[in-house]
């Protein structure tokens, strides 16, 4: 190898040495002990994190597992979900399905939404590549008392009625919108503090553009009223592809027409402070 004709004198060398040393470093800072982690700082955790022990979770019909991920000290469970694929034919109680679409990227896809409408009711979901597949890995709801199947079994009274009827109520706005085939009572997880969390989506996002159950539309949130009527294909596109295909994306927007419709209807029967509420903390 040929020397520089005119190698650089040592003291550059040692200058350009320092600064090179003095260049940041790209880490991701650890998750905080003393409060609770934003989006950003689960969605970098879930993405970075080292995954560690994984169990089968069981009662799933997609076979997903439960994971134990750890970073920096810093350790949280995590719901990682595979499944990704196509059938010619799927019967629901509702109707045929054509093409039925079983995906795990419908998790992440509920999870911006959730996010773009401002209703924080699903939890933080990525992807990310588990053992070669393209998977999504979503945060694991803690404190959780019971879901909303084991409350409805065992008979047991929320502790404000009022706040949890209007918290099932923004659940059915959102599940109708999403045209979610499989909105079990199993997949609403109730914390301790009796807010209600939902999971699970793979069967949603489905493509025809009616309503699956227009009569269950009776209140919703100031919130997420405002983010309908905001909503638009450009911020679908933004906050939900790759995930959701733009014909997906044209579907939701159908159904958010109606869904306004019925509860302009709504309000015109009876009056806008019966229809519209004001949930705290969303």
């Amino acid at each position: 190898m040929k020397r520089s004709k005119h190698p650089l004198p040592k003291p550059w060398l040692a200058l350009i040495g320092a600064a090179c040393c003095l260049l940041p470093v790209t880490t991701a800072a650890p998750l905080p002990a003393e409060r609770s982690p934003t989006d950003i700082e689960r969605e970098r955790f879930l993405q970075q994190a080292r995954i560690g022990d994984a169990k089968i979770i069981t009662g799933g019909v997609t076979a997903p597992l439960r994971a134990t991920l750890s970073q920096d000290g810093f350790t949280h469970d995590a719901h990682i979900q595979k499944i990704d694929e196509t059938l010619k034919r799927f019967q629901t109680s509702r109707r045929t399905y054509a093409n039925f679409r079983d995906s795990y990227k419908y998790n992440i896809a509920a999870y911006r939404l959730d996010r773009l409408l401002g209703l924080n009711m699903v939890p933080v979901s990525v992807e990310r590549v588990y053992h070669g597949k393209k998977a999504a890995v979503t945060w694991w709801i803690d404190d959780v008392l019971m879901t909303d199947a084991e409350r409805y079994e065992k008979k047991i009274p929320p502790p404000d009625l009022e706040s949890w009827n209007d918290q099932k109520h923004q659940a059915r706005v959102f599940n109708q919108l999403i045209c979610n085939e499989d909105p079990n009572l199993g997949n609403f997880l109730i914390g301790t503090d009796w807010k209600l969390w939902m999971v699970d989506f793979t069967r949603a996002f489905r493509r025809h553009k009616e309503l699956q159950e227009p009569r269950l539309l009776q209140r919703i949130d100031r919130r997420l009223y405002d983010g309908l009527r905001a909503l638009d294909l450009e911020a679908l596109r933004r906050e939900t592809a790759p995930h959701l295909t733009r014909q997906e994306m044209k579907a939701i927007l159908a159904r958010r027409d109606t869904i306004l419709e019925v509860l302009a209807a709504r309000i015109a029967e009876s009056s806008e402070a019966a229809v519209i509420c004001e949930l705290p903390g969303h």
